[in-house]
């Protein structure tokens, strides 16, 4: 029965790999182009120098755990080491924490199959998160998968026995009906085990075709019996998403976990936990058939390996070895002495494992970050827990390891130790077993461990210099295209005018719940003044289009939040001032604005209406017919004039960042209303505090930003974008400091 094993590969073969790695790139970082062109890899090796390699653990970092989280093995200090820039604090404490999903809201979602139920973890800023019973009575709730079929949002959840279904609603904490998709999965329970099962606990995958994989492992360390079940077992079946339409996918896989595929592809990749005491396999040997500990110690390697439809992977009568000149990848395989000595089955003929890990490493979760807003360093790369071995002299496992990714091979390059610390080495205890990875909105790393019951939240700060600002990077190349026409020069105090966007991100990339996007979900990341958003990460990145900034104006008024063309999800129009100071109390919310929308036609006159709080109006011409502002464009779409101040801002032209650094002159506001949409209200004027000061404000809001016009601030800064993307944030999250 193999709950534990880890990974920590022989520091001599590291050591030379690294130094090897660093050779290789100083090699090719001299050679000419004609050199570079005449020279021939093997497929392998360009796959290894071709993939990049962030930096690993190497700081030795406190974990932070709130008062009240701080008992048991939590008591007293922990340090972990995690790669330069990164933070790692306790989200919460949950007994047997095991495989977690983040629903499409945020909220996290941790199985604990001792407790037979999956806890909804929500976060609450400054304070211990909430944490629910979202679904309970369930047999060794394991693995959780969101997918969604037409307009229908499924939140998949394997029992050891059977694969449940749940219709998502979002927000809920409870889970709605339970529907049965695959019944008679093999557990303790099937009369033939006699209530022995080594391996019950599921794994599942949802692929873009809307099937279902479901792993079923091995019920021994290595049997025949479970090679002639039915269902096999040491095998994935897949099924339709109804559940209906099972049939065996691949077989000889012993336990796998962590079934994820590589994002945009159907390509199913697992981890799996090999066999224990294996007899050495070279009949040379004079330890041949026996189990010798130093044997066991590194053989066989855990498997991190793609995994085709009909294949074969071995277990249990071919073992893969990492001792030939290929090491951890493409292993050659032995026969397994206890099961295959004579060869009957040929070993040759077995589908070859991928990527090796050190033995008894005991892989679990595994994730893919390249649609994730995980750190930029690490996004084009692979994650996976290593639970932590029992089957060998010195302990290893216990970390998060990373794979740097290679998609022109669609292979992984070679292992990253990226969490470590969780094991002394020097005694063999360890104090915490990292089961799961997964990567929230904000771009937080997730790891749950069952030893310690406990989630953790690992947080990457870009270092200074890095990006625009000193906290995130941009999330896209487009973003920062965008980001830079505009802004660049603002930021360096080469150009008199407002920032479009701010100067700085406010957020990490966010994924974001999306209906109309791959997958549900589009890629955010928020500005003061709005948020740049990716609904089509295939769409044409030339057209102005392919980056647009969200009718977040129009939400926050309206207390509609959109999370699809046609689809929305209803909230309170927001109570918060749409200029000025964040704590100003004297200008009108957006919720004010609401009765403010409805189309008034063609106006000539003097701008002097004046809304307080609340959105009474009042005649204003009083305190403000001496500015002489007046309607000058009208908007037929919408039945709104545009006032004289914001069309001439939007209609401005002046110094501008091209694509390869150039300073040059164009519009602004290229397409016209791009940035802003039409006008969703007639411009008036408020009395605002403005830098600690009331003053007088002209406003305007559009459907996606809000316009204001300060007639005492300096030439260059009169008109201004408002917060619409910080309060927007604060109105969805209910915190301004992302």
């Amino acid at each position: 029965m193999k709950f534990f094993k880890y990974n920590l590969t022989n520091p001599l073969r590291a050591g030379q790999q690294v130094a090897g790695l660093i050779i290789l790139f100083l090699f090719f970082a001299f050679l000419t182009p004609s050199a570079l062109a005449s020279l021939s890899l093997a497929r392998s090796d360009l796959a290894q120098s071709a993939a990049p390699y962030p930096p690993g653990a190497s700081v030795r970092t406190r974990l932070q755990v709130p008062d009240s989280m701080r008992n048991g093995i939590l008591a007293n200090d922990r340090y972990l080491n995690l790669p330069p820039n990164f933070s790692i604090s306790v989200v919460a404490r949950l007994s047997g924490a095991r495989f977690m999903a983040v629903a499409p809201n945020g909220d996290l979602l941790v199985s604990q199959p001792g407790s037979g139920k999956v806890s909804l973890v929500r976060e609450v800023p400054g304070s211990d998160p909430q944490v629910y019973d979202f679904v309970t009575g369930l047999r060794s709730p394991h693995d959780m998968v969101f997918h969604t079929i037409g307009s229908t949002s499924y939140l998949y959840i394997s029992e050891s026995h059977q694969i449940d279904r749940f219709v998502y609603t979002s927000g809920a904490t409870s889970a709605g009906a339970r529907e049965i998709v695959v019944k008679g999965l093999p557990d303790a329970s099937t009369p033939e085990l006699g209530g022995k099962y080594g391996h019950e606990l599921k794994n599942i995958a949802l692929d873009s075709n809307n099937k279902l994989y479901v792993s079923i492992g091995s019920t021994c360390n290595a049997c025949l019996s479970d090679t002639t079940s039915n269902p096999r077992r040491g095998a994935i079946y897949q099924y339709d998403a109804d559940g209906s339409n099972g049939r065996l996918f691949a077989q000889g896989l012993r336990n796998a976990e962590g079934l994820a595929f590589v994002p945009g592809t159907n390509d199913l990749w697992v981890v799996v936990n090999n066999r224990d005491n294996i007899a050495v396999p070279d009949p040379a040997s004079s330890a041949y058939g026996k189990v010798v500990q130093s044997y066991v110690d590194d053989h066989p390697p855990e498997e991190f390996t793609r995994v085709r439809d009909g294949g074969n992977y071995g277990w249990p009568f071919c073992n893969p070895n990492q001792s030939g000149p290929t090491g951890y990848d493409n292993m050659p395989f032995d026969r397994d002495v206890e099961f295959n000595a004579d060869g009957h089955v040929n070993c040759d003929a077995m589908d070859r494992i991928n990527k090796g890990i050190q033995a008894h490493s005991a892989p679990l979760g595994l994730t893919f970050l390249q649609n994730t807003t995980f750190a930029a360093p690490y996004r084009q790369g692979v994650l996976a827990a290593l639970h932590g071995s029992w089957n060998r002299a010195n302990p290893t496992g216990y970390k998060v390891i990373y794979f740097p990714w290679n998609s022109a091979v669609n292979a992984p390059g070679g292992q990253v130790d990226l969490v470590t610390g969780w094991l002394n080495e020097a005694t063999g205890e360890a104090w915490g077993r990292p089961v799961d990875i997964a990567v929230n909105a904000r771009g937080d790393l997730l790891i749950s461990d069952d030893y310690s019951g406990t989630v953790y939240k690992m947080t990457y700060t870009s270092p200074a210099g890095s990006g625009p600002g000193q906290n995130f990077t941009l999330a896209h190349p487009a973003f920062d295209r965008l980001w830079q026409r505009s802004d660049r020069q603002v930021f360096d105090h080469q150009v008199a005018r407002t920032y479009l966007w701010g100067p700085q991100p406010n957020s990490a990339g966010l994924q974001e719940e999306y209906a109309d996007s791959p997958g549900g979900k589009r890629l955010v990341q928020y500005f003061d003044k709005s948020r740049m958003e990716v609904n089509n990460p295939n769409g044409d990145q030339s057209s102005p289009y392919f980056v647009t900034n969200g009718l977040l104006a129009r939400e926050l008024i309206n207390g509609q939040m959109q999370v699809g063309d046609q689809k929305f999800q209803p909230r309170e129009p927001a109570v918060i001032g749409v200029a000025g100071d964040i704590d100003d109390t004297s200008g009108p919310t957006y919720a004010a604005l609401q009765k403010w929308q409805a189309a008034v036609g063609q106006q000539s006159g003097l701008v002097t209406t004046a809304f307080d709080r609340s959105g009474n109006s009042r005649d204003g011409s009083a305190d403000f017919a001496r500015y002489n502002i007046r309607p000058v464009y009208f908007v037929p779409e919408t039945g709104h004039n545009v006032a004289a101040p914001f069309w001439d801002f939007l209609n401005q032209s002046g110094p501008l960042l091209s694509p390869t650094g150039l300073s040059v002159q164009g519009r602004l506001f290229e397409p016209l209303f791009y940035a802003t949409g039409f006008p969703v209200t007639e411009a008036f004027w408020a009395k605002v505090k403005v830098g600690g000061q009331v003053k007088d404000v002209l406003v305007q809001a559009f459907e996606r930003r809000v316009l204001t016009y300060t007639p005492s601030n300096p030439a260059g800064f009169q008109v201004e974008m408002g917060n619409v993307g910080q309060h927007y944030y604060l109105w969805r999250y209910g915190n301004s400091q992302p």
